[in-house]
């Protein structure tokens, strides 16, 4: 049963990590992959919980340049699991998948300072030779190879680290499993703040006082908030029909001077 698991964890990691090959499809991100350890552990419900408060304190976790943020596939994938298989919540999942997120980032940052060069010479070679099937072959290779590390790691770390963790959570004391919490508790709030700090302007943070007042002064639930939000841009589009613009105005006024 737990080989059948970590084989679908080490899955679930070469899915996460197949933007080598699907593009920036976003399904590397916790709140996909949460509910997919969850289902192949048999707890969607965990699955769904535990991705999503990942995905809050992940969501400012962006690679700028040439810097490269913890994995948050490989943390996400195995803080959930083991959060699940060891029957206890979102503070697990949190302890591990950081840990995790910047081993695995290590091994990153092995790859692209030292195997893709040596891919990326042999794709040089193709360029120089005009022979775009082994460009080809050398990118898919590489994604492949890349995807498939990780996938191993993963369900090794699984499959090797059950009881490990189960026994290293028991050694936890109970004071630090609280601040934990605690600290789960406020870690999706500053995810947020430094989404609003890359995203906010003049033209939208008015919006986003108008959804925190919708909640908290009328208490209507997120799904009431987005339908609000849907029936305001309609409304904006419709007003955007019917008002001429500029470039109209002046064309009008133009016709006008014939």
């Amino acid at each position: 049963m737990l080989l059948m698991q970590s084989i679908f964890i080490a899955a679930i990691t070469f899915l996460g990590k197949a933007d080598y090959w699907l593009g920036t499809a976003m399904i590397e991100r916790p709140i996909v992959l949460g509910p997919l350890v969850g289902l192949a552990l048999g707890n969607v419900q965990k699955g769904v919980s535990i991705g999503l408060t990942l995905e809050l304190i992940f969501m400012g976790m962006q690679a700028i340049g040439a810097s490269i943020p913890p994995d948050m596939v490989v943390g996400g994938v195995l803080g959930t699991a083991f959060a699940i298989s060891s029957g206890t919540g979102t503070e697990t999942a949190i302890a591990i998948a950081f840990p995790a997120a910047v081993l695995s980032a290590f091994i990153v940052n092995f790859f692209y300072g030292v195997i893709i060069p040596i891919m990326a010479r042999q794709a040089d070679k193709g360029a120089s030779e005009d022979n775009y099937k082994k460009i080809e072959q050398v990118h898919i290779f590489s994604g492949f190879l890349f995807d498939l590390v990780f996938a191993i790691l993963a369900g090794f770390a699984f499959y090797a680290g059950n009881a490990v963790v189960q026994s290293i959570l028991n050694a936890i004391p109970k004071s630090i499993i609280t601040g934990i919490q605690v600290a789960a508790g406020i870690l999706p709030a500053l995810g947020f703040a430094l989404l609003i700090q890359m995203i906010a302007t003049k033209r939208v943070i008015v919006y986003f006082f108008a959804g925190f007042l919708l909640v908290a002064y009328l208490n209507i639930p997120i799904i009431g908030v987005v339908a609000f939000a849907i029936a305001l841009l309609g409304i904006m589009f419709s007003f955007g029909d019917f008002i001429p613009q500029n470039n109209n105005l002046e064309g009008e006024i133009k016709n006008d001077d014939f």
